[in-house]
């Protein structure tokens, strides 16, 4: 193709354009697009007459309706379940025959409850999706807390009113697989063994379709880890992330905790409903042990979920001695995720609960397992574990004082004192070893009534007989204006006068209410975000200045649409999952937000002067119109034609390239701008001399 020089560099231009915008924005020039399959859900509006392939778990029944007027798009009809008895009973879809381990799904739904729910509480309210997985003949049942789930997948609902579901969903097991069902599911409170409204509740619009994935390209920046230990002049101090077991089937995010982090909490996978097999509903079966010579009948254990990441992270240290990635055990004692029926005689929940000294026998021996499989002498994961939640969240948010069965904590409806507490550390002093820190770890920390609670739960096990506790876990539930700054920087310097060692172990900043997730408001929020981040780091490196051991900062999201906060929780430090959050230090496309170089450099966040950016603008501007104006010679002529299909081709490119990007800077918009600008100049003249010949 014969063209002139000025024509040259007008294409060269454009395309050095394309490639700056995929750069900016840390992804590659392969399509990012997601691609929706086929929708896999049969009779999803309930539309049809046969209701067969929509059961409803029970005895209740499930019927069509139409509304008055469309609910979605131009769809009237519903489904109605009704003539409940049980909590578990559902709209539930058997779709063994559709999904395939490790694929990623996207679903979405609408639902409403009916006026049976006017008066209910909103913990009684919420409806969530709800699947179950048979492996092997085990049942893991899935919920907001499972990594497999991700977006809004639980929400509180107000009656009459219908509201829309979206988000993702990623089978995760090993096995032969029996079934999977997918559940839309309200079943009340304490994963259906609490108060429920059991009430009539509608169901439409229900969509589960395939997502076809591009692979992930990682940017080439710092790691954070190492960035904050050069910062603080400590080699040994741990920058850490949470990870759980569907995390395993995205490998991006695995390349971004083993670069970035040094590091790991399972989010979920060492907490006693996982470690019980998610068998929440019922004991999943007993055996007998021994324990302190008599004998003792004991749950069934399942630590396969919890191998699964070790197991992967162990690989990694074998495979990097000198850039290991170090595990905090999470939790052993806890009101909530811990099965009711654990506290009852015969692990039945429809029986009383048992004694005192019986549930000391069974805390003892859970204790003594967890802490001998995973950090045994014989245990292949001994040396991976630096700390342990020995006990979560037992002090209440309304009094300061111990959190009773009134605030749904089992443990103290069975012993009626912190009795239970002072035995986890106890017994977690007796069977773990020397080298895991023991923690006490709670959120709201920062709250003056409540931290005084925490200050005296501390002192209280110090003072107890064969107890050891190292130190205070704040949890760093914040947002992006509480606490205050000074209370942070209070609460810190407190607990560690009072435990010896503080860790900050799940933080996450929840948004502001202006964030409406849409683009005009992200990069402020981002902002906003990274300023809080910064501030809160400052102070700790501030009180390590001082000479306080703080020497763990642990982040409660890879990327921010894996975070909690994106769904309804009624957890301590949660949200109502109606607001988009972003959270993390990575966005959705595993590129570094402010809040990233909050840590590692935050000059980066420095706002640039806008005139400059302009003034650039002008200036490549300029070029452009000149060369396509100069562009009229008769050599251009003879790759009109070539050059007709080129232009095509890179406005093609310029459109992909744009929506790559989901949360685009000004510097990469006024590329982006001025390269279709390139691109329609470059037709023009090409027409121009089409018409003159």
């Amino acid at each position: 193709i014969i063209m002139k020089k000025k024509f040259k560099k007008l294409l060269l231009f454009c395309l050095a354009g394309i490639l700056a915008c995929g750069m900016l924005n840390g992804v590659s020039l392969e399509a990012r697009a997601e691609v929706l399959g086929e929708n896999l859900i049969v009779n999803p509006n309930f539309a049809e007459d046969d209701m067969s392939v929509w059961q409803a778990a029970g005895s209740a029944a499930i019927s069509s309706a139409t509304a008055d007027a469309p609910i979605f798009d131009d769809v009237s009809t519903y489904g109605v379940i009704s003539g409940r008895t049980s909590s578990y009973e559902c709209f539930a879809q058997d779709i063994t025959a559709v999904v395939e381990n490790g694929k990623k799904y996207q679903f979405s739904f609408y639902a409403m409850l009916s006026e049976d729910y006017a008066d209910a509480p909103a913990e009684q309210r919420v409806l969530e999706l709800a699947p179950f997985v048979t492996v092997d003949g085990q049942t893991q049942y899935l919920g907001s807390y499972s990594a497999e789930l991700e977006g809004t997948c639980s929400q509180s609902l107000e009656p009459g009113v219908w509201t829309k579901y979206e988000g993702f969903f990623r089978p995760d097991y090993e096995g032969n697989l029996e079934q999977v069902v997918i559940r839309l599911l309200e079943q009340g409170t304490n994963y259906g063994q609490g108060d429920c409204v059991k009430g009539e509740y509608y169901v439409t619009g229900v969509t589960l379709q395939e997502i076809e994935e591009d692979p992930i390209v990682l940017e080439d920046i710092p790691a954070l880890y190492e960035a904050v230990q050069q910062d603080m002049e400590d080699e040994n101090m741990l920058v850490g992330s949470v990870i759980d077991t569907g995390d395993l089937s995205d490998k991006a995010v695995l390349e971004l905790v083993k670069k970035h982090f040094n590091a790991i909490t399972l989010g979920n996978a060492l907490k006693p409903d996982a470690l019980f097999g998610y068998s929440n509903n019922q004991c999943p079966g007993t055996e007998e042990v021994t324990l302190n010579g008599e004998k003792l009948t004991v749950p069934v254990m399942d630590f396969s979920r919890a191998e699964r990441l070790l197991n992967k992270i162990l690989e990694w240290n074998t495979e990097n001695p000198e850039n290991q990635i170090k595990v905090r055990g999470h939790v052993l004692v806890w009101h909530s995720q811990t099965p009711e029926w654990f506290f009852h005689e015969d692990y039945d929940a429809s029986k009383g609960d048992v004694s005192k000294e019986e549930m000391d026998r069974r805390q003892e021996w859970y204790i003594k397992t967890v802490l001998e499989h995973f950090a045994g002498e014989d245990s292949p994961y001994r040396d991976m574990f630096y700390a342990w939640d020995v006990v979560n969240e037992a002090v209440s948010d309304g009094t300061g004082t111990y959190r009773s069965d009134k605030e749904n904590s089992s443990w103290w409806r069975v012993y009626q004192s912190n009795e239970f507490i002072i035995n986890a550390f106890r017994y977690a002093n007796k069977y773990a070893p020397a080298s895991i820190d023991l923690y006490y770890n709670d959120y709201n920390e920062c709250v003056g009534k409540k931290r005084t609670g925490i200050i005296r739960l501390i002192n209280d096990v110090k003072e107890a007989e064969g107890t050891r506790i190292d130190g205070m876990g704040m949890q760093g539930h914040y947002n992006t204006s509480s606490p205050s700054m000074t209370d942070f920087e209070t609460s810190m310097r407190m607990y560690a006068e009072a435990a010896g060692k503080v860790q900050v172990t799940e933080l996450d900043l929840s948004a502001s209410s202006s964030f409406d997730g849409t683009d005009e408001t992200r990069q402020e929020e981002y902002l906003k975000m990274a300023k809080r981040y910064q501030s809160m780091y400052n102070i700790i490196k501030h009180l390590r200045g001082q000479g306080y051991d703080i020497n763990a900062l642990v982040f409660w999201s890879t990327i921010d649409r894996y975070s909690w906060l994106q769904t309804a929780s009624n957890v301590g430090g949660g949200t109502d999952g109606k607001q988009i959050q972003c959270p993390a230090l990575f966005d959705d496309d595993y590129k570094a937000k402010p809040a990233y170089w909050a840590f590692v450099d935050p000059s980066k966040n420095e706002e640039k002067p806008a005139e400059t950016e302009q003034e650039a603008t002008e200036e490549v501007q300029t070029e452009v119109q000149e060369s396509a104006e100069t562009e009229s010679t008769p050599e251009a002529e003879e790759t009109k034609a070539d050059s007709s299909a080129e232009g095509s081709e890179d406005e093609e490119a310029v459109e992909a390239s744009a929506n790559q990007t989901t949360a685009p800077s000004r510097l990469t918009t006024v590329l982006l701008i001025v390269v279709i600008v390139a691109v329609v100049a470059v037709a023009v003249v090409l027409v121009t001399k089409r018409k003159k010949k």
